[in-house]
């Protein structure tokens, strides 16, 4: 009886210690999921809110900087550009699109094809790469602003495209993305601003509300400084200018 009685303390001791552990590791299991879930919004509130506006960069492409076809301004108003947006511009745009020509060898706008300009960001030379100082900007900020995409233009030998709106896959996706998003204002830069620049911009204006459109005026760069075509399409159409 005796040794009866003292089994069945014991099996009760055991199946009291057995339910202390489940209960401790059903404890542990909760605590960790609070501490997760904390950790979640807790990282979520550290990032901003970005606002509903979309930074357009034209071409801001080593060739046109420092390469076979570099604009005067061009190393100075990139440099700039990334200054600007690594000390917090970037938070002023829930997206940004950076436009690059990606040409053939062979491309219509060569001198040797009959084209009015020397070989320039043919795909895969350093030539069609975005701005190293840019580029090191953008990727640093890519985890704040996770809405940054780059897109190509002019990939077709016989075809000049001077706005990334007259590709028809890339402008396609960025006429929808523009759309979907409803943004509430764009602003544009880049290079060159006689040339792909004020033709993103008219092409823009097609279907998109001028006087939504911003031009950052001092992270521009021309091949003709004296070329006055933006500043007269942005004052006959009411397009703001800005800096940065």
């Amino acid at each position: 009886m005796k040794k009866t009685l003292i089994g069945a303390i014991v099996l009760i001791a055991a199946l009291a210690m057995t339910g202390c552990g489940n209960n401790n590791e059903k404890k542990e299991k909760k605590e960790k999921k609070v501490k997760e879930k904390t950790e979640k919004v807790e990282a979520q509130a550290e990032k901003p809110q970005l606002p509903n506006r979309l930074l357009i960069i034209v071409d801001p492409q080593v060739d046109f900087t420092t390469g076979s076809l570099a604009t005067k301004n061009g190393p100075a108003a990139m440099d700039y550009l990334a200054k600007a947006l690594k000390e917090g511009a970037w938070k002023n745009y829930g997206w940004i699109i950076v436009t690059q020509d990606e040409h053939p060898a062979n491309h219509c706008s060569f001198v040797e094809q009959g084209g009015d300009f020397p070989p320039h960001c043919v795909l895969g030379t350093d030539g069609q790469k975005v701005y190293p100082a840019l580029q090191t900007v953008l990727s640093d900020i890519l985890r704040d602003i996770p809405n940054i995409h780059y897109m190509q233009k002019g990939n077709l030998p016989e075809k000049e495209e001077f706005s990334i709106f007259q590709n028809a896959q890339c402008g396609e996706k960025l006429r929808a993305v523009i759309a979907d998003q409803k943004f509430e204002g764009i602003d544009i830069c880049g290079i060159a601003t006689d040339y792909c620049v004020y033709e993103t911009t008219k092409d823009l204006m097609a279907f998109y509300p001028a006087n939504q459109i911003r031009i950052v005026t001092n992270c521009l760069a021309a091949v003709d400084e004296s070329d006055t075509k933006l500043a007269d399409l942005m004052k006959e159409n009411g397009i703001k200018g800005i800096e940065f």
